[in-house]
């Protein structure tokens, strides 16, 4: 099972990229919104949720990252932070085993232009994409997701 989750979110523009982004691979069981404020909170989590809802996928909302871990207990998660952040890239090799085996995977973003904190890296194992600087999350998703399926 494949969970994306975007985490601390607070524009619905931002949220409304990411389950594009997301909605648009078949490979993903999960979209997962942690922590949304603001705008994505007020709009962008209900505006989700239709759209999911018409497209037959599922969506969680919860308070924060320990929910996640909590909710789904997954075999990994993975937090994606800039490599300055991060000794680890993502192993897509490995993430494409560990779901042809069945296993749960969570993969986070961050929602907003900082990382994640000190205390919620220790929620899950940061990786790296490459790039010292954090991306908005939908092309960090984006670029994710086309590794993982492009030889599918």
């Amino acid at each position: 099972m494949l969970a994306i989750c975007v985490h601390n979110i607070y524009s619905s523009v931002k949220l409304g990229d990411v389950f594009t982004v997301v909605s648009g691979f078949p490979g993903v069981d999960l979209f997962i919104i942690s922590k949304a404020s603001s705008s994505a909170a007020q709009q962008g989590v209900p505006d989700v949720e239709k759209k999911a809802f018409v497209r037959g996928l599922r969506v969680l909302y919860v308070p924060d990252l320990r929910d996640v871990n909590e909710v789904l207990k997954p075999d990994i998660h993975l937090l994606v932070v800039p490599s300055r952040l991060a000794d680890e890239p993502i192993d897509i090799p490995d993430l494409r085993r560990r779901l042809d085996e069945g296993q749960r995977v969570v993969v986070s973003v961050s929602g907003i232009e900082a990382s994640f904190s000190a205390k919620e890296m220790e929620l899950g194992r940061p990786v790296h994409i490459g790039l010292e600087e954090i991306l908005p999350p939908a092309a960090s998703i984006a670029i994710i997701l086309s590794r993982l399926f492009e030889s599918i």
